[in-house]
């Protein structure tokens, strides 16, 4: 049977655009050995890609023990047929993937529209190319009052938003300050009527593109 190998480029053509597979070094893939040493003094040698043993670590932090005897358990659930080191890698990722599924859970569009329309004040949820993705009621009633028109269709398709900061910066220096917010001010623009204000932004939790939730404190 005759194998073709794939093209440089046709092989790029594979790769996700939205969010591009993560290199990997050779040493990455290459299994380290330790001896792991469980509170009853047993002793057992185990092989591991060091992505495993960091998900390892990282599972017996948060369950308050020591790798050691995270291994130790394990092996005495495992059936006498079993592999341990296939044992344990399995289980890395899997509870892996039930942290992944986890925070997609909390940082999903419907989570975030509750935070948006659980907000007493104008809100909006604010995209990285500065499109307005939601809003709760407060900020339509706050539309309505200073740009009056009849037409509530009319009065949010032609709506122009802008913030006084640029958007990649506001982006940049609250990744920096986990936790903070910034307040900036804030233009809304319908056919020749305008609005301006100030605007606490803060960011998304969103594992996904970047986006700020904007509160409207003052206009």
């Amino acid at each position: 049977m005759l194998i073709v190998k794939p093209r440089t480029d046709a092989l790029s053509d594979l790769e996700p655009i939205e969010e591009p597979l993560p290199s990997i070094d050779a040493e990455e893939i290459e299994p380290r050995f330790r001896a792991v040493v469980g509170r009853g003094g047993e002793r057992r040698g185990i092989r591991l890609e060091r992505i495993y043993w960091d998900g390892l670590g990282r599972m017996s932090t948060v369950g308050k023990m020591s790798t050691a005897d995270l291994v130790h358990y394990t092996a005495s659930q495992m059936p006498e047929s079993g592999n341990l080191a296939s044992l344990l890698r399995v289980l890395s990722l899997k509870w892996a993937l039930r942290r992944l599924d986890t925070v997609e859970d909390i940082s999903s569009m419907a989570n975030i529209n509750a935070i948006i329309q659980a907000s007493p004040s104008p809100t909006i949820l604010l995209t990285h190319d500065k499109k307005i993705q939601l809003f709760n009621d407060p900020f339509l009633s706050m539309l309505r009052q200073r740009l009056p028109m009849t037409d509530t269709v009319q009065l949010t398709k032609g709506l122009r938003f802008s913030i006084d900061t640029h958007i990649d910066e506001a982006i940049a220096t609250l990744e920096r300050n986990k936790g903070k917010t910034l307040n900036t001010g804030f233009t809304i623009t319908v056919g020749t009527q305008t609005m301006k204000g100030q605007i606490n932004l803060a960011l998304a939790p969103t594992h996904e593109k970047s986006m700020l939730i904007g509160y409207i404190s003052r206009y």
